[in-house]
């Protein structure tokens, strides 16, 4: 499975958006093109992003703990979902929300994945 095919899963539903100098408002995935997506009527180009979050995407528990590197953050610790062609889906919980966040990281700012 590819972005663009896993994305499409995520159709009419919200996601947040960000990449080196923009961060975007919560917004409906309204269309997903070959190379563009949809986002509340802007044309986004998804392999640029740092990382795209599924909101209200029911988080899957399966998966194996990770600690990952990337080049817009840093190290985290993570569970890794699924590893596609060119991204990763993994369940990262940060101190600022309330709830585990589905995030998909791009390979081109992914750097290492180690498992823990």
């Amino acid at each position: 499975m590819n972005l663009m095919e896993r994305l499409a899963l995520h159709l009419k539903l919200e996601v947040a958006l960000q990449a080196e100098g923009f961060a975007s408002e919560p917004g409906v995935l309204q269309k997903v093109g070959k190379r563009f997506i949809r986002v509340s009527g802007q044309f986004i180009v998804p392999h640029t992003l740092q990382e795209i979050v599924l909101l209200g995407a029911p988080p899957k528990l399966r998966g194996s703990k990770v600690s990952l590197r990337t080049t817009y953050m840093g190290s985290f610790s993570a569970v890794l979902v699924r590893a596609g062609v060119d991204f990763v889906e993994v369940l990262v919980s940060r101190q600022e929300e309330e709830e585990e966040l589905v995030i998909l990281i791009p390979y081109n700012h992914l750097i290492s994945i180690e498992r823990t």
